[in-house]
């Protein structure tokens, strides 16, 4: 008996250092520059409601290929107990080199699985930034709590489009993209007419910084001004309880700063956040009822009003299509109030690993990979929902901001080698014009103070946050400290940053309003 827990001891080891390893190849191989940081977020935040096609790759990739290594595996353990070797006319009893093979297979998985979490995840930037402060919260964060905001007598209205993956690499060639054709030319066009902001002359976009390269931190990059750092003290200990989650997962998601949603929403506007996808994933439901007490319309919002069968479910929850059709009914609904509004969309047919492709965008699709028909649906699809909102009464007193949440999570395979990627945005019907649009340096961050010019409210500072107005002439924080030093200071260490995270023990909102 002692034998047998033995032997299924050393097997489970074996079995859970392959897990690891699988996982970890995984990770690697699926999700394009992933780091520590954001394996450590998405660890501590709600998972529900991920994208199935994410779970499938798991279990193909993961699962699958951990079976079909135990079945090797113990075949050959029982190989070697039956089977005899002679060296020299000398029997050899192979039963006994099968704790040495354990041994050796979990320390080969391993010592990989170690490579690649301290190297490929970039563990040991990580750690070498949560022993290093910085001073650049210090120095040049904006608390938008002591400013004043001055609103035009008629407040605009607010349209914030947030495009998953969508970056300017996917143009042509000759538009400044990395594609010998044009995968998004209805974008481009949106670009090349309305307002973009460009790192170059010509078609470019925003530059993406580290605690902004997923979805739930570029949220926060582009209306708070800071991304996501996931330093040690960032955590809420409570060793008594061995309590140790982050303090948003309770309650809160950064109770302790305020951004674009706050702001707006203590000026009287509505606002609502669409997404075709759980509300619970990755904190947005506490992200936006902390700031701001936007109204969250999600995939079980939509099935318990009727809009879609209970049982609906592709992608992750419903295709973009349904989205930019209920996002009409609720501009129409928005539009019949006399109140100004701020209606938030995240898109997500175009998440990796290769998109949804939905019955509608199949009919027209005309690449021979997925990924590119899925960009081009959601080109046209989007395009020609920006047309039915101009020809609205609403529109000539809302602003349009369209923004590409971060880079696509390329596994290496799609976008070329070398590309200068860079991600999207575009403002349409924009009442200021700014100083200078093209050859500007900026990141996500500096996003938060320039939607508010957009819709032509007036503070009395050059930014907020971290972010500085690309409306005004004062140089982004990249341009004035230049971009990998910005990159790294942004994600050491910093007291003022812990704080963010902590409950603010007095108002929580002191702008001044006028003209409300």
């Amino acid at each position: 008996m002692k034998q047998i827990s033995k032997t299924i001891a050393k097997i489970t080891i074996v079995v859970f250092c392959a897990f690891v390893f699988f996982s970890f190849l995984w990770l690697k191989n699926s999700v394009w520059n992933l780091t520590f940081g954001e394996i450590l977020f998405h660890l501590l935040m709600p998972i529900e409601g991920a994208g199935r096609e994410i779970l499938l790759s798991f279990e193909k990739n993961v699962l699958i290929n951990l079976i079909k290594f135990f079945i090797v595996y113990i075949a050959i353990k029982l190989l070697l107990k039956k089977l005899p070797l002679k060296i020299k006319n000398h029997s050899l009893n192979l039963d006994q080199y099968s704790t040495k093979m354990d041994v050796l297979t979990a320390f080969v998985f391993l010592v990989i699985s170690l490579k690649i979490f301290i190297i490929d995840f970039k563990f040991y930037d990580y750690v070498k930034k949560n022993i290093t402060y910085t001073d650049i919260y210090k120095q040049e964060y904006i608390d938008p709590m002591n400013v004043s905001f001055k609103f035009p007598e008629k407040k605009r209205n607010l349209i914030l489009i947030i495009l998953e993956s969508m970056e300017t690499t996917f143009f042509a060639n000759e538009y400044g993209g990395a594609f010998d054709e044009d995968l998004i030319p209805e974008l481009r066009k949106l670009a090349k007419e309305n307002l973009h902001f460009s790192d170059t002359s010509s078609l470019g976009g925003t530059l993406q910084i580290e605690g902004t390269n997923w979805t739930m931190s570029a949220i926060v990059g582009m209306t708070l001004g800071i991304p996501i750092v996931t330093t040690i003290d960032g955590f809420d200990v409570d060793w008594n309880g061995f309590d140790r989650y982050v303090n948003f997962k309770k309650t809160r998601f950064l109770p302790g700063i305020i951004g674009l949603t706050d702001i707006l929403g203590d000026a009287g506007y509505d606002q609502r956040f669409l997404i075709g996808s759980d509300k619970k994933f990755a904190g947005r439901d506490l992200f936006f009822s902390t700031h701001g007490n936007v109204v969250i319309k999600d995939l079980d919002y939509f099935k318990n009003v009727g809009k879609i069968p209970k049982d609906y479910h592709v992608f992750w929850g419903f295709e973009d299509e349904k989205l930019y059709q209920f996002a009409k009914e609720e501009l129409i609904d928005l539009s019949s109030s006399s109140k100004p509004f701020n209606l938030i969309l995240l898109t997500v047919d175009t998440h990796f690993p290769k998109g949804y492709l939905s019955e509608t965008c199949k009919k027209i699709s005309h690449f021979d990979e997925q990924y590119k028909n899925v960009l081009s649906c959601a080109s046209k699809q989007l395009y020609a929902f920006i047309t039915w909102i101009k020809k609205q009464p609403f529109y000539n007193n809302t602003t349009i901001v369209i923004l590409g949440d971060h880079l696509f999570m390329d596994d290496g395979t799609f976008i070329p080698k070398n590309a200068k990627r860079r991600i999207y945005n575009v403002f349409i019907n924009t009442p200021i014009k700014p100083v200078k649009e093209k050859n500007r340096q900026f990141s996500t961050l500096d996003m938060f103070p320039t939607i508010l010019d957009s819709i032509n409210i007036q503070y009395n500072s050059p930014g907020l946050g971290l972010g500085r107005s690309l409306f005004k002439d004062t140089p982004t924080l990249i341009e004035k400290y230049g971009y990998e030093k910005f990159n790294q200071e942004v994600t050491k260490k910093s007291k003022e940053y812990i704080n963010f995270w902590k409950e603010n023990k007095t108002s929580r909102i002191q702008v001044v309003l006028h003209n409300k």
